[in-house]
């Protein structure tokens, strides 16, 4: 039976690999610069430009690769050199093809005329960029120990954070160097940040992984599908993906009709972002420590309403506070709320099988895609028809949801997940003997 992430023992800390999760967090953080800078600045530039909140359906068509990587998965779980490593053998490739299609943005300014184009592009490379994710995260999902994973996903959540301010950060430089070399420096960012990963050679496949090959069985999705516990995870996936989409891709959006320019806005989002994921990257692991997963989570779901009136408030003011104000006050928001995010994505690598990592896990993320896409498609809508006003109390529910769903059913889904690791690390006799 696996420890449970908050007792862990000295021992268990002891053997704590720092330098594999640094790489692995580093491995992720490479995933968010391009696609962070795109994904803030192109909501608030569009919607500078003209852009109905009613057409902001067409910005979250990239997005669909995302939610369609479970038929992905079982190509990239069962393809690969194993003298490369069957996982860098998909992250080098896909790295190189999206950090080229980055590129290509250079030579697009977005507009009303090019947002076709530009949407058309950032699909290619959703499709190309979901492959090396459904690696990336097997990588992770296989190789952290349960003592490992609240530290380890801390850093990969706080450091997927500092991605995003360079990505953020990036919106405020635009109008003083350009679009063309900001999308530039994006792109070469994406490919050094993969670069340890690249380097340092990548671990044999776990145990359960290499008991399923012995015996002859291929991932199966719908394996993955019938499980017990995949009655009660993949619904939550679809709720948390919805819930924390809902709000946040109408952050840029807020901002720029409560009249911040780009520049201040590239100033808050990135600052608010590094300073909530840094308090709750420092936070997390003590608290799931010393109170467990799912405590550490009731937290985080308490600031919803607290954060909804703040910014319901905030949308009848005929003006802002100073930008320090702002600064603060969105960072606080950020590390409650972060308390409840983290500690489910923790969840999501421990409910990942280790038999067949990269086809469990991506289908555990394209349901969360899923709810990421829907949120995105439905958001505008909402906002454009109930006003700002009541769009964050109705933002606040939706994630509530998810959230209570996590709290309620935790401790059901950790049961089912540990017999499903017993019986998945069962070996037959006659392999033994053989």
């Amino acid at each position: 039976m696996e420890v449970d992430p908050g007792q862990e023992t000295s021992d268990a800390v002891a053997q704590k690999d720092y330098p594999k999760l640094l790489m692995l967090a580093v491995l992720h953080m490479a995933q968010y610069f391009p696609a962070t800078f795109t994904g803030v600045a192109l909501p608030f530039i569009f919607r500078q430009e003209g852009l109905p909140l009613e057409m902001f359906w067409l910005l979250a068509l990239p997005g669909i690769p995302r939610w369609l990587k479970w038929a992905m998965a079982l190509v990239v779980d069962n393809y690969g050199s194993s003298r490369i490593g069957r996982r860098k053998s998909w992250i080098i490739p896909c790295t190189a093809v999206g950090a080229a299609a980055y590129a290509v943005l250079a030579l697009i300014p977005p507009s009303l005329t090019a947002v076709q184009i530009i949407i058309g592009i950032l699909l290619f490379k959703s499709f190309v960029m979901a492959a090396q994710d459904i690696a990336v995260d097997a990588y992770a999902a296989e190789s952290m120990t349960d003592a490992e994973r609240p530290i380890g996903t801390s850093l990969i959540n706080f450091l997927g954070a500092i991605a995003a301010v360079f990505g953020s950060g990036a919106v405020a430089v635009v109008e003083i160097f350009g679009w063309a070399p900001t999308m530039l420096a994006a792109s070469g960012l994406l490919i050094i940040a993969a670069l340890p990963a690249i380097i340092r050679r990548e671990p044999p496949p776990p145990e359960a992984s290499r008991q399923r090959e012995a015996r002859g069985e291929k991932p199966n999705l719908l394996k993955a599908l019938k499980r017990r516990d995949s009655y009660f995870i993949m619904p939550f996936l679809f709720l948390f993906g919805f819930g924390g989409t809902f709000f946040l891709t109408m952050f840029g959006p807020f901002w720029a009709d409560k009249g911040l320019t780009l520049t201040e806005y590239g100033i808050l989002a990135p600052i608010a972002g590094i300073a909530g994921g840094g308090l709750a990257a420092i936070s997390t692991p003590w608290l799931i420590g010393r109170f467990g997963m799912r405590n550490t989570a009731i937290i985080g779901v308490a600031v919803l309403p607290i954060e909804a009136v703040i910014y319901s408030v905030f949308s009848l003011m005929p003006g802002l506070p100073a930008l320090p104000i702002l600064i603060l006050t969105v960072s606080l928001l950020a590390f409650g709320t972060n308390l409840y995010t983290y500690a489910a994505t923790i969840s999501r690598f421990r409910w990942a099988s280790k038999a067949q990592a990269g086809t469990d896990y991506a289908l555990q993320s394209s349901i969360w895609n899923l709810g990421v896409w829907t949120a995105g498609s439905t958001a505008g809508l909402v906002a454009a028809t109930v006003g700002w006003v009541f769009f964050f109390p109705i933002a606040a529910v939706v994630a509530a949801i998810g959230g209570i769903f996590y709290i309620v059913m935790f401790d059901r889904i950790e049961r089912l997940v540990v017999e499903r690791e017993r019986e998945e690390l069962v070996v037959v006799d006659s392999l033994i003997e053989r």
